[in-house]
């Protein structure tokens, strides 16, 4: 993974401040918000818990006729994503999260594998339905492995960056990366 940043690195935190803090972010909390695109064209947010690897993908298990997924076809796939703690108290200097745009799909190979994996890891109660998730299932009411791989971020990390300050950028991929 690589990380771009939108802005002018003199002065300002760089690629591994960035993913420190990504890192962090993710550690510190188990529940992603995710922004779909209803039938109707209505916006439509649901909440899941999800395991990360380091290239930045985010996994979840879900059902696949979901609401959620579902949705996921109204938009091809395209979805935000957002990442925070939400005990926060919100004093200035101590906020902290993330925002995320990307793509969502059912995971398949390399991406099943690895994010079954650390599903599992993170999720140990579910480890044995992250396994499962990779067994075909004819009836398709099975729980399913889904993989968001982030396109573009902003992270808001007040006692790493300081005061209302927002570094954003974009994440690019080789294809031995991403596979």
């Amino acid at each position: 993974m690589r990380i771009d940043l939108d802005h002018d690195p003199d002065g300002q935190p760089g690629f591994l401040a960035v993913t420190e803090s990504i890192g962090s972010l993710l550690d510190g909390t188990r529940l992603l918000s995710m922004a779909t695109v209803g039938d109707d064209g209505a916006p439509w947010s649901h909440n899941a818990y999800f395991a990360y690897d380091f290239d930045l993908h985010l996994y979840c298990l879900t059902r696949p006729g979901s609401g959620h997924v579902r949705n996921l076809v109204n938009s091809a796939g395209r979805v935000s994503v957002t990442v925070a703690d939400t005990a926060q108290a919100g004093t200035p200097g101590t906020r902290q999260g993330l925002q995320l745009q990307g793509h969502c799909a059912l995971a398949a190979g390399v991406q099943l594998a690895r994010g079954s994996a650390v599903f599992a890891d993170r999720f140990p109660a579910f480890a044995g339905a992250a396994r499962a998730a990779a067994v075909p299932d004819p009836t398709g009411s099975a729980l399913r492995l889904f993989v968001f791989t982030a396109r573009d971020f902003k992270v808001f990390d007040e006692p790493a960056f300081g005061t209302d300050t927002w570094i954003s950028g974009r994440i690019r991929r080789t294809a031995a990366v991403s596979a």
